[in-house]
């Protein structure tokens, strides 16, 4: 991933846990959550104190099991 794409994903996860206004939403038929930023999309696990990052990647692949 390029350090521009990456830098973006960091700081929106850093925005997300500072309860700032992120795009996020429920995953259908999942637990988890997804982030848009730009044209990728960020899969957590939001567990309360507890962000995991599952994946992170371009949004048209990045939905497929």
């Amino acid at each position: 991933m390029q350090p521009k794409r990456r830098a973006a994903i960091y700081a929106k996860l850093d925005a997300y846990a500072l309860d700032l206004p992120v795009d996020i939403r429920k995953m259908q038929g999942k637990r988890f959550f997804r982030i848009r930023v730009g044209q990728d999309r960020v899969i957590i696990d939001d567990q309360g104190t507890v962000v995991m990052v599952i994946d992170a990647g371009p949004r048209g692949g990045i939905y497929k099991e």
